[in-house]
């Protein structure tokens, strides 16, 4: 039986069941001679990992079609992947009513497409309804593993979820969903890995309903709140996405690894208790002026990241900085302030990406090296679009008198600097960062698109190396080439 949504329904299975074995049946004209099908001679557990290498459920049904042998036998596999189109379950619903309970793993994802007999407050009721049945539908098969991925171009309210009492894995993308509410009592018993991409659900209660987690995974998209807390006592693993939320609490007494994604569009504020933390990965996005330095330079993005080397973890803090020389712009914080802000802040790596737009970043980058003077190693990575100097009264090099400053980088082993000009106040900055690192070890420089290996530039280098010859230098062109002095 075809049905709309592209599944096809089996016959009503012979008397015995999918599962009786009986002799091979012969098929008329079969073409092989002897007329005797021997695939649906086969045993059952052979003939159900054939249906199961077809990847699909559909396609594993479609066998009903061959003989009475193979009728119903796809409802016996217990991993089943079902994609339907549009927001129609009802077909799908029918086929899973001739599944039993105890799957492994329950797959289930649309194709989007235009629902014609719906208009779209129609569609907007009916997707709720259609969804939290078909939910309802997926508990009674009580899977270990369900993935659930639902795409509509229309946003649908409130969407009801069971407990799933038996699943140890949940994936849930529900990027329409306005609302996920939960079921009136009952906890997610096996649950130890939950992944959920959709915008409002009461996370607390949630993660209160899952006392086995140990790993979960939040997108909540562009959805506004005012607070995420999270509190559990199990939870190991951590990846959180919420651009625009103001504040955000996490207690996790057992967390091991942290993934955390914020923007920062206003006042915001983090907590984090997770005293056996040992893997961090931190991503904030910020409006333009919250975070700045001299209202000349304006934080972009910040990270902040475990490295593991050959012998230790590192935390490495990058960070991408614009060049904003206006007038009348005045950031609300500084660098230093912002990083003091931070609940993980005792970096050893120091990553900064600046876009100079012809700019001197020389008291930018004096600016960061106070924050910690206790790095170990430092990239620069310096984009110039405009291929220009500065206008002669811009204040970005103020009076030259950082080309003076003392500064201590004991522990500066290792720098790496991209994008490299050898214009002259850069010149001074690879200067100031020599003479102030007594246990420096390597430096590699690459340079930027305009500089070629006859450019008098290029010459600059080599009497500055040649005084610093217990330092590892290398130069490298714009290709990554090495560059050999004479």
């Amino acid at each position: 039986m075809h049905l709309r949504s592209g599944l096809v329904l089996p016959q009503p299975a012979p008397q015995g069941g999918a599962g009786s074995l009986s002799r091979p049946q012969r098929i008329p004209g079969d073409g092989n001679g002897d007329g005797e099908d021997r695939i649906s001679g086969l045993p059952e557990g052979l003939l159900l990992d054939v249906l199961g290498r077809l990847g699909s459920s559909r396609e594993a049904a479609r066998t009903s079609l061959i003989s009475r042998r193979w009728c119903g036998l796809w409802a016996e596999l217990r991993e089943l992947t079902f994609t339907f189109r549009g927001i129609r379950t009802d077909p799908l619903e029918i086929a899973l009513a001739q599944v039993r309970p105890g799957l492994r793993r329950l797959y289930i994802s649309n194709l989007e497409e235009e629902d014609h007999d719906d208009g779209e407050e129609g569609h907007f009721i009916s997707t709720s309804e259609r969804l939290s049945s078909l939910f309802r539908t997926a508990d009674r098969l009580a899977p270990a593993e369900l993935v659930v991925s639902i795409d509509t171009r229309f946003r649908f309210e409130c969407c009801k979820l069971p407990c799933f009492r038996r699943a140890t894995i949940i994936d849930l993308h529900l990027p329409g969903a306005s609302n996920v509410e939960l079921s009136p009592a009952g906890e997610f018993a096996s649950l130890e890995e939950l992944i959920i991409w959709f915008g409002f659900v009461d996370l607390s209660e949630l993660i209160d309903r899952c006392p086995r987690l140990r790993k979960l995974r939040v997108n909540l998209g562009c959805s506004i709140r005012n607070r995420v807390s999270i509190d559990s006592k199990s939870l190991e693993e951590l990846t959180l996405d919420c651009l625009l939320t103001k504040d955000v609490v996490i207690v996790a007494p057992e967390l091991k690894k942290f993934e955390f994604l914020f923007g920062y569009y206003g006042e915001s504020t983090i907590s984090l208790s997770a005293p056996k933390l040992e893997e961090f990965f931190l991503l904030y996005l910020y409006e333009s002026s919250v975070v700045g330095y001299d209202n000349n330079w304006f934080l972009e993005r910040l990270r902040m990241e475990t490295r593991w080397g050959d012998r230790h973890k590192q935390l490495s803090l990058s960070l991408t900085v614009l060049s904003a020389h206006r007038e009348g712009v005045i950031s609300k914080r500084t660098f230093a302030q912002e990083v003091a802000r931070l609940r993980v802040n005792q970096f050893s790596g120091l990553e900064l990406s600046i876009r100079t737009e012809g700019h001197v970043f020389a008291s930018l980058l004096l600016h960061m090296f106070l924050i910690r003077t206790s790095i170990q190693r430092l990239k620069l990575v310096l984009k110039d679009k405009s291929f220009k100097k500065c206008s002669e009264n811009c204040d970005c090099d103020q009076d030259g008198s950082w080309r003076n400053e003392r500064i201590s980088l004991p522990d500066l082993e290792d720098v790496e600097i991209e994008g490299f000009s050898a214009a002259d106040h850069e010149v001074d900055v690879l200067e100031l960062i020599l003479r102030s690192a007594p246990m420096l070890k390597r430096i590699n420089v690459k340079f930027s698109a305009e500089v070629s290996q006859s450019d008098g530039r290029c010459q600059k280098l080599r009497s500055i190396f040649q005084a610093n010859a217990a330092v590892e230098c290398n130069v490298y062109d714009r290709s990554s080439d090495l560059i050999s002095f004479p």
